[in-house]
This record gives structure tokens, C-alpha cells and sequence, in this order.
């Protein structure tokens, strides 16, 4: 599946992306898992107004997927993470069954 995002930011914004985008893929190519994070910059000039489409018919984005995929939330510093997006997808409903298989 393709993921089209459109997004308008600065020239700094773009390469800065484009950057942490090269790093997504030097760690997918050599297998390692990280949290890689970006700084928005609400109150400067940080506003992407961003645009998703989909290559392929996605599920409807709802508050309860919402919610799985938010790994840490303190103090709105916030990461999240696809695989227990894919466990509740699989029919894991509760977090905490999700979380359970990650400490294995």
C-alpha cells in the first residue's frame, strides 16, 4: 500500500523530514526498531495542513484506533506505534493484552 501525504512546510521543514524519512529507511534495511521523533513547532511556523490518501480502500480513522496507537502520552509528548494498531486490527480489543506481548 502507498501512503500519499501532501503537507505545506518550509524549505528547513522539508529537508528535515526528507532527513528523518532516510533514517526510517536505513533502520527498516538493517532491522532495528526505534522511536524517531520530529518537533512541531505549533506556535512558530510548523503548519502542514496535512492531506492523507491511500493507494488501497483504508478503514475509517476512528477515536478508538486513536487511542491503540498512542504507545506514551506525557504531557503531550506523545509516540506512537503501529504494531498495537495491528494487534487491536487482529482482534486484540484491550491495550493491556497488547502490552502483555510486547513484555515477552
Amino acid at each position: 500500500m502507498k501512503v500519499i501525504v501532501e503537507m505545506d512546510v518550509t524549505e528547513a521543514q522539508a529537508l528535515t523530514l526528507q532527513a528523518m524519512f532516510e533514517y526510517w529507511n536505513r533502520l527498516a534495511s538493517v532491522g532495528a526498531s526505534r522511536f524517531v521523533a520530529f518537533y512541531v513547532d505549533g506556535d512558530g511556523s510548523f503548519h502542514p495542513n496535512c492531506k492523507v490518501s491511500f493507494s488501497e480502500e483504508v478503514m475509517e480513522l476512528n477515536n478508538e484506533i486513536r487511542r491503540v496507537a498512542i504507545r506514551e502520552d506525557k504531557d503531550g509528548h506523545r509516540k506512537y506505534d503501529f504494531d498495537s494498531v495491528a494487534w487491536y486490527l487482529h482482534g486484540e480489543t484491550e491495550l493491556s493484552v497488547v502490552r502483555k506481548e510486547e513484555e515477552k
